[in-house]
């Protein structure tokens, strides 16, 4: 997926990145009806201590050090980048020792008009106009069948080639480099998961619990607990070597199809 790859490979390189992008905990559970409607629910929290130094340099900067990563009129805005139809419902703030950030509720009326990004905006920025480009976005298309069953079919970045020719471009770090971001990236987490409302018939995906199909689930510990995860990246030559080594990663769920597929019965 190529907002993963943004987000672990060319962030681990860019420390100033880091600080808008990692030290996160980022979730979307979407749940679906069978006419297409549905909510969004996201939990967007960054860690207390990528708030304390964002804060530091705010005020540095003469900005404001009660500084609020995700703002209640930032969460409402973010509802028209996500596409027509969709709207804000409700929001919760957190500000506890785990993290500071938002719970935030959205409805849509039709998944074939949502464009749902896989990680979180930087913190306090405004949000970005809905782009027509939707390249590095999620994307659905949403079928009835004869039988009553609905079947949907989710499109996802693709895996960016990684290898010695791209290396560089990638911005793969150093392992020195790698040591120290290590404590800024530390709780970093990404998932993205589909629930019917229905029985679910059967789902590409090898991540399924009960009704909940789960198309990301990265946790950047995981994959920095790997010392030699870096150095094997490199050595991959195409995309299927790449996705061989992340599958070889210890519970990191991540689904490297270009689409993945539910069929579920509609209530």
């Amino acid at each position: 997926m190529v907002v993963l790859m943004k987000h672990v490979c060319s962030a681990l390189v860019l420390a100033g990145a880091l600080m808008c992008s990692a030290c996160f905990q980022f979730s979307t559970v979407l749940t679906l009806k069978a006419d297409g409607s549905g909510t969004i629910e996201q939990r967007i929290l960054f860690t207390q201590a990528a708030v304390a130094q964002i804060r530091q340099f705010a005020a540095l900067g003469g900005g404001k050090q009660d500084f609020d990563p995700m703002s209640e009129q930032q969460a409402r805005d973010a509802a028209t980048t996500m596409g027509p139809g969709v709207t804000y419902i409700s929001s919760t703030p957190i500000n506890s020792s785990e993290g500071v950030g938002r719970d935030i509720r959205y409805a849509f009326t039709d998944i074939t008009q949502l464009r749902l990004d896989q990680a979180p905006p930087p913190p306090g920025s405004a949000a970005a106009p809905p782009s027509a480009d939707s390249s590095d976005r999620v994307t659905f298309t949403l079928t009835h069948q004869p039988d009553g069953h609905v079947f949907l079919k989710i499109v996802v970045p693709q895996l960016l080639a990684l290898g010695a020719d791209n290396a560089a471009q990638a911005g793969s770090p150093s392992a020195e480099q790698l040591a120290l971001l290590k404590p800024m990236l530390k709780g970093a987490r990404l998932t993205m998961v589909v629930e019917p409302v229905g029985r679910l018939v059967r789902t590409s995906s090898p991540y399924v619990t009960d009704r909940r199909v789960t198309l990301a689930d990265v946790d950047v510990d995981l994959l920095l607990n790997d010392d030699t995860l870096l150095e094997r990246l490199r050595a991959a030559h195409t995309p299927e070597e790449a996705k061989t080594v992340f599958k070889g990663v210890p519970g990191l769920k991540v689904n490297f199809d270009p689409e993945i597929t539910i069929e579920f019965e509609g209530r």
